[in-house]
């Protein structure tokens, strides 16, 4: 069965890139279209652009649907603004750095006639070199935080979390769990918190090695702040995934490491990490907010989310800490 799609592209600033990708995708959705009789819109939501990027797609491409914001706020605003406004049943969320490769929609549907999934990511080849970058992903705790340290480009099957640079999921599930938590913005593990939470109330998340997209990896967070601040915008998110998530046990196991790392990252000089933990810090009072609402939907534990065990064809080593 084909259920109705929305192509959600956050962008900020990115114009140049829309100008470049924008094309495939829409060739991608128009070919699904015809060949599966199915619907799918694009929606673009603009984070506060200033490149007159808006002024531009109006020209060019006016069957685009926008929402706009007049304020730049982050990825996680963004996504939510535009999957808010899409009409479809599923969306595919897309950077606005990617190739949408001819047939990546066509294995998408399918996997929702499994009624505990909520969403699937896709298999990405970064640019120039277009070469294998992600896939599924296996993820264990480690040392008091999660890692993902196999990312696999085959078979297709269960993934560890989604990857919010390309993948498709449920609307409603997704708007029913709040959509990414703004406490990450402007950008960093919202996916890793999203994919998380879903997989603690009891959804199921897939990987699709057949549909293929190419990435230009971060192009548009690297025009965003200094080396340093995105640093510690990453470390500063990493223990705000950790903190708002993890069973009492094993958040006390993250928390002892977590202190140690104080220490070890004072000797070796890597002072972003001690400014992610005080931005960390002084976001507490939302993380135990967020603690008290969301305990009661856990339905798996900690435990039950590891996907440690490699699939049965050679996988591509990627260690990663979350």
């Amino acid at each position: 069965m084909n259920r109705p799609l929305s192509i959600v592209i956050p962008t900020w600033n990115g114009r140049e890139l829309l100008q470049r990708f924008l094309p495939s995708v829409i060739a991608e959705a128009e070919r699904w279209t015809a060949a599966s009789g199915g619907s799918c819109e694009i929606v673009l939501s603009d984070d506060g652009s200033t490149d007159e990027t808006l002024d531009w797609l109006r020209r060019a491409f006016p069957a685009i649907r926008t929402a706009a914001s007049p304020v730049n706020r982050g990825f996680a605003p963004a996504a939510n603004a535009g999957v808010e406004a899409a009409r479809g049943e599923l969306v595919v969320l897309l950077n606005n750095d990617l190739e949408l490769t001819p047939g990546a929609l066509d294995p998408l549907c399918a996997w929702f006639d499994q009624e505990d999934l909520f969403g699937v990511t896709l298999r990405g080849y970064d640019l120039p070199r277009r070469e294998f970058a992600t896939g599924g992903k296996l993820g264990r705790f480690r040392r008091g935080f999660w890692e993902t340290w196999r990312n696999f480009e085959q078979p297709r099957g269960e993934s560890f979390l989604l990857v919010g640079g390309f993948c498709v999921f449920r609307r409603a599930a997704f708007l029913e769990m709040g959509g990414f938590d703004p406490i990450f913005a402007p950008y960093y593990s919202e996916d890793l918190d999203l994919s998380y939470r879903a997989r603690k109330r009891g959804w199921r998340l897939g990987y699709e090695p057949g549909s293929l997209v190419h990435h230009a990896q971060s192009s548009s967070v690297r025009r965003h702040r200094t080396a340093f601040r995105r640093a510690a915008v990453i470390e500063r998110n990493r223990l705000l995934f950790h903190w708002r998530n993890l069973d009492p046990a094993r958040l006390r196991r993250h928390l002892a490491w977590a202190h140690v790392l104080l220490l070890q990252m004072l000797l070796k000089g890597h002072w972003a990490y001690h400014a992610g933990y005080f931005q960390a810090v002084r976001r507490l009072g939302a993380v135990r907010d967020f603690r008290r609402r969301e305990r009661a939907q856990w339905r798996r534990s900690d435990a039950e989310l590891e996907l440690a065990t490699p699939p049965p064809t050679t996988a591509s080593a990627c260690k990663e800490m979350l």
